[in-house]
């Protein structure tokens, strides 16, 4: 039972090299195994588990009875593959769908690769980037207190905006940010560290609220403001500041080569012409039926 298992999981049909085996002489010491006149060698055994990860072909040749279970494993999954072609599975429409959509994606991945291979960047390229861009990377660490705006008995958000400016107020007058962010905030995460949330990247509020926290001196607030469900006070921890390059060169390099495969795409796109017709798309959603 173990084995038919494995054969679900595994999903290899076994390799053997009947074409080299047929215009080629294989001496008996290399044959491990015979389905009928098909035979199996070594290396057709080790083709197999050059396939699998690091880890599986570990596991399997850790023993001659791992390595005898792998090749049970494809012994069977072969005898039921042979018996498959024999009443003809491979003519089916249901195979031949199958096989098209899997021969579209193996051809794409396999295309894509190599796309990406040739929008390959240098390191100077990257370095660049990080230098002509490196506002792009300025970030903040940051302590938050949220005051959360009840629909049911603040429907207009009068009392949070009170509570959220008392806060603010006594911050300013010196006392803890920690010990009132424990006391006042709604947001339980950060409520249990203080208040303390980490670093932001520029981008993360609209553009005034962004260039007051990214005004703020060590040790500073903001004013009290308004977002989705509440009122927040934010406090700098430190000074605005960047990234070294080592921990944003990663990233850098990813979104770069995203955005040249973008723009290989595009130009794709143009070439074959593509057109999408959106009334089209608009009455097919409106001809869906809604579910209940």
């Amino acid at each position: 039972m173990r084995i038919l298992i494995l054969i679900l999981t595994i999903g290899f049909v076994f390799g053997c090299n009947n074409s080299n085996n047929e215009t080629k002489e294989v001496s008996t010491d290399e044959i491990i195994a015979q389905i009928g006149s098909e035979k199996i060698t070594r290396d057709d055994l080790e083709h197999e588990l050059n396939k699998l990860s690091y880890k599986q072909k570990s596991i399997y040749s850790s023993s001659p009875e791992k390595l005898n279970e792998f090749l049970q494993t494809h012994i069977n999954e072969k005898v039921l593959y042979n018996e498959a072609l024999k009443r003809g599975f491979e003519n089916r429409d249901d195979i031949q769908e199958e096989i098209e959509r899997y021969k579209k994606q193996l051809i794409t991945r396999t295309f894509g690769r190599e796309i990406l291979e040739e929008l390959e960047l240098s390191k100077d390229d990257i370095r660049m980037h990080y230098d002509q861009n490196n506002k792009d990377f300025e970030r903040i660490e940051i302590s938050k207190i949220f005051i959360k705006i009840d629909p049911e008995k603040d429907n207009s958000g009068k009392s949070a905006r009170a509570r959220a400016e008392l806060v603010s107020n006594r911050v300013n007058a010196g006392e803890s940010f920690e010990e009132l962010a424990l006391e006042y905030s709604d947001d339980t995460v950060s409520k249990k560290r203080g208040g303390k949330v980490g670093y932001i990247n520029r981008g993360k509020f609209p553009q005034e609220i962004d260039n007051e926290i990214f005004e703020l001196k060590e040790g500073e607030i903001t004013k009290p403001f308004e977002v989705d469900g509440g009122y927040l006070i934010i406090k700098a921890n430190q000074e605005p500041g960047y990234p070294p390059y080592g921990q944003v060169e990663r990233t850098i390099r990813s979104e770069l080569i995203n955005e040249r495969l973008l723009e290989y795409i595009n130009d794709l796109r143009q070439q074959w012409e593509v057109r999408i017709y959106k009334d089209r798309l608009q009455e097919i959603t409106k001809s869906e039926p809604k579910e209940k």
